[in-house]
């Protein structure tokens, strides 16, 4: 196909590009070439107190990252440990830290914790295969041959425990505080949620034992948050998982998860204390599985998920997924006899017209923001939407076929405001989607083009924020020094570590998984490559790059937890990489936190989708696009 050389590419056209990654990366077990300056635009200033700048305004500092903590030379071979960060001759360095996967703060303290080797638990989890691979420099998988594989089961002999992380805010002291001779533990995949209340501090994770898949229970860890001294955990089997927690306009802290089964999750309010901390009271029971939690004036507010069902390939059930509003939260709390008061206040079919695709579309992170309700979408674990649609038609047969079906089900981040939620006066305003979206037609087989059921047009931008439809999840949402900031989970720098799990989970040929792997991958990492952060600065305008390129290390897919220190002057992100055989000075594979502080005024970032990303495909042999 004839590259163009002037204008921006078609939506289409920006899609193909980007299409097999969509689908393909960091699951989340349950989302280069720096952007081109342009001109110096003028400082504004907008209604409220908060400048409004066009190009970034924040300084980078990193606090910490994931070391090189063992020696890889062949799968199932010996794991000797890095000596003074080197390994032996013959042996790679190897960083199994992936994610920074959730965040808490209590008093002058940050309290992190982590995840390992996400893109082989997602592999296994999705599509149970425990096929060993490697990806040449980027990432390997060793399954049934892992170190973890006689205590957990060939799906997660990749995983290893995850750390518990504190950071004095004041000196950036990080303390490694992981209760590593608990045993529960041991049998924990990942801290996916954190909160703290009253000096306690709580990380939560999801429990396997051996032959299991995620999802058999939650195990809970509590620290008290002033010294860091452990207090002890608790395995659950009546959630299976959680990912944070708010303190409510009433006082008390609560907490939202999925419950045993297919569908559904709770929301449970903390009645503990520092000697007794695992003592809670369920308030409601939801029809989604309650993702992220946030507060709304005297209200909470969770984003709904489906379910996928390991083993399913990311398909989805129990769709479509809401929005859910608690009653108003009296002085004394949530109770369950409040739980029936909860309601959905938008769900995503009442936007997407595919009946289908529809049930295979989450909703990501949310939060309040002078005074309104902004929400982004979540295409589950980057092939929910597809899955969901393959498992009620079939699949069809070929690469061209399937690849069609990933590319036109591809659902990118889509955010929309909500103004007086849960009220007669609700408006609900597209600010970054599509006007028209493709549905396919089960009977002819076909995709056709039509309006969003909203009727709107968006009001700032395509979805993805740009287009970029690697932004596959709205992943943390933060409002810090009265701007919004909304990180995106971007798996265009990610098609490389994740061919093999594409390949399989959607059935491509080797040789497109070679495709993937050698060619598309590197071209597209080349120039979209590293998660992307916008922050709105005015309601009444379009966001703005903070970044495009995971605060300049292309290996970062994106910033995976915002804790802010508002009265410090800055915050916290958490991110996030999947590029486990990367140990490199550039674009360093492994988790970084890193210090955000305002301050720098630096040009605005080109958020046009570069048109020469087409080139650099072909200029590293791609044919056929």
């Amino acid at each position: 196909m004839r590259l163009s050389r002037t204008g921006r590419p078609s939506r289409s056209r920006r899609i193909v590009l980007l299409a097999t990654s969509a689908t393909a990366l960091a699951a989340l077990v349950t989302p280069y070439t720096t952007a081109t300056a342009a001109p110096t635009a003028p400082q504004e200033r907008d209604r409220s107190s908060a400048p409004v700048h066009r190009g970034p305004v924040l300084d980078v500092q990193q606090t910490a990252r994931a070391q090189v903590d063992e020696c890889f030379k062949s799968i199932g071979g010996p794991r000797p440990q890095p000596q003074g960060g080197a390994c032996p001759s013959g042996f790679q360095p190897k960083i199994n830290g992936a994610y920074v996967w959730s965040a808490a703060r209590s008093g002058d303290y940050a309290y992190f914790g982590t995840l390992s080797n996400i893109t082989c638990n997602a592999s296994s989890t999705y599509s149970s295969n425990t096929t060993p691979y490697v990806v040449k420099n980027a990432d390997v998988c060793e399954f049934g041959k892992g170190a973890n594989a006689g205590a957990l089961g060939e799906i997660y002999g990749d995983a290893r425990t995850p750390q518990v992380l504190r950071v004095n805010a004041d000196t950036q002291k990080v303390e490694d505080l992981t209760p590593t001779s608990d045993p529960l533990l041991k049998r924990t995949v990942g801290l996916r949620g954190a909160a703290a209340h009253d000096d306690v501090v709580f990380l939560f994770g999801q429990t396997v034992n051996e032959g299991q898949t995620v999802g058999q229970g939650l195990s809970m860890f509590a620290f008290e948050g002033s010294t860091g001294k452990f207090l002890g955990s608790k395995a659950y089997t009546d959630l299976v998982s959680a990912r944070g927690g708010v303190v409510a306009a009433d006082g008390n802290l609560y907490l939202a998860g999925r419950a045993p089964g297919v569908n559904g999750g709770r929301v449970l309010r903390w009645t503990g204390d520092k000697e007794n901390p695992f003592a809670f009271d369920v308030v409601a029971q939801l029809e989604n599985d309650p993702g992220y939690l946030t507060t709304f004036k005297d209200r909470l507010v969770a984003s709904g998920w489906g379910t996928q069902v390991p083993g399913e390939r990311g398909a989805v059930s129990g769709g479509a997924s809401k929005v859910w509003m608690s009653p108003p939260i009296p002085s004394t709390g949530l109770t369950f006899d409040g739980a029936a008061a909860w309601e959905p206040i938008f769900s995503w079919d009442e936007y997407d017209p595919d009946p289908m695709l529809s049930k295979g579309i989450a909703w990501g992170a949310l939060t309040e923001w002078r005074g309104e309700l902004y929400v982004g979408s979540y295409n589950q674990a980057a092939v929910g939407a597809v899955q969901t649609m393959w498992k009620a038609y079939g699949q069809p047969k070929g690469d061209v076929l399937r690849k069609r079906d990933m590319v036109s089900a591809a659902r990118p981040t889509t955010v929309f405001r909500i103004s007086d939620p849960g009220s007669q006066k609700q408006r609900t305003t597209l600010l970054y989607g599509e006007e028209k979206l493709p549905v396919y037609n089960p009977n002819t087989k076909r995709w056709t083009s039509k309006p969003n059921l909203l009727g709107q047009k968006p009001k700032f931008g395509p979805s993805g924020f740009n287009g970029n439809v690697g932004n596959a999840y709205a992943w943390t949402f933060t409002v810090f020094q009265d701007r919004l900031y909304m990180a995106t989970f971007d798996s265009s720098g990610l098609i490389t570590p994740g061919s093999h799990f594409t390949a399989v989970n959607n059935g491509l040929s080797q040789a497109a998984k070679k495709n993937l792997e050698l060619v598309v991958g590197p071209s597209l990492k080349a120039t979209l490559g590293g998660g992307d952060v916008w922050r709105m600065d005015d309601p009444a305008k379009p966001a703005v790059a903070e970044t495009l390129n995971g605060f300049g290390n292309r290996s970062q897919q994106g910033v995976r937890v915002f804790l802010p220190f508002e009265d410090k002057g800055f915050l916290y992100a958490g991110m996030a990489s999947s590029w486990n055989l990367r140990a490199t000075a550039k674009d360093r594979g492994g988790w970084e936190l890193n210090r955000l502080t305002p301050g720098a005024k630096r040009a605005p970032l080109d958020t046009r989708l570069p048109k020469d990303a087409r080139e650099a495909a072909a200029g590293a042999g791609i044919t056929g696009f």
